[in-house]
């Protein structure tokens, strides 16, 4: 299901909400930001063992993109008959910004290289029935060196997994971990230049990350290898950290 809702005000203000409800499932598929080393089935005989939902799945997803031209200034509601000098100044300004999110990745629980059924790809993890403690991505770890963790309590989440037995492949994509969340915007300020008609020189200061918000990746996590040392360890980001950058553009 896709909603798609756009506005354009009469105050200057343009608005667009996307928003996606959707599940995919499939026998093995990989994210774009993974090696090409994954999404193999484990057991030709059967391959449906590895039905699930796919490593990309996201049941929710809303992006927002907005752009505000301020109404002040020459020829706007606000101070129309301004001097220019001062137009110079407080007039001419615009806003932007994009806003998505998404609800969380799915993530498997690796077997431990052990290979019980496919001698080229290691099983998945097989839950064993005993309760998991709560998913998280902000809390430090328990473990020694502590650091981001998938994991409120990693001892526990990994007393919830066992071996997975010759034949078997395991459970896959059974942990939702974060999802992606980022808010890009954008402030220009117009100056227009009096030689020729459409000629002018606009400032841009983008902010990419604008909140320097962390989402870690549930597929870079240390549970992907049943040991207790590093289970449920996370080591890389969903995005890069907040990045700014200013320019010149003259138009004419």
């Amino acid at each position: 299901m896709q909603w798609s809702l756009q506005k354009r005000f009469n105050n200057g203000l343009n608005l667009t909400v996307n928003y996606t409800l959707s599940k995919s499932i499939d026998l093995g598929s990989t994210p774009e930001n993974q090696g090409s080393f994954s999404g193999f089935i484990q057991n030709t005989w059967n391959p449906n063992e590895m039905r699930a939902v796919s490593d990309y799945d996201t049941l929710h997803q809303i992006n927002i993109y907005g752009v505000y031209q301020i109404p002040v200034g020459r020829g706007q509601k606000f101070g129309t008959n301004m001097p220019r000098a001062l137009d110079y100044i407080i007039g001419g300004w615009q806003i932007s910004g994009v806003y998505r999110q998404t609800s969380g990745l799915p993530t498997t629980i690796g077997n431990g290289q052990r290979w019980p059924t496919n001698w080229e790809v290691d099983a998945f993890a097989t839950p064993n029935g005993q309760p998991l403690p709560p998913v998280t991505n902000t809390g430090n770890s328990t473990l020694k060196g502590g650091g981001p963790n998938l994991w409120d309590n990693p001892a526990a989440a990994f007393a919830g997994f066992t071996e997975t037995p010759p034949g078997q492949v395991g459970l896959r994509n059974n942990i939702r971990g974060s999802g992606y969340f980022n808010i890009d915007s954008g402030v220009y300020k117009n100056f227009p230049i009096p030689l020729r008609e459409g000629m002018g020189l606009q400032f841009r200061w983008e902010s990419y990350n604008l909140t320097n918000s962390v989402r870690f990746d549930p597929a870079s996590t240390g549970s992907n290898t049943l040991q207790s040392s590093t289970f449920g360890s996370l080591t890389s980001t969903l995005t890069a950290p907040r990045q700014m950058q200013f320019a010149l553009r003259l138009s004419w």
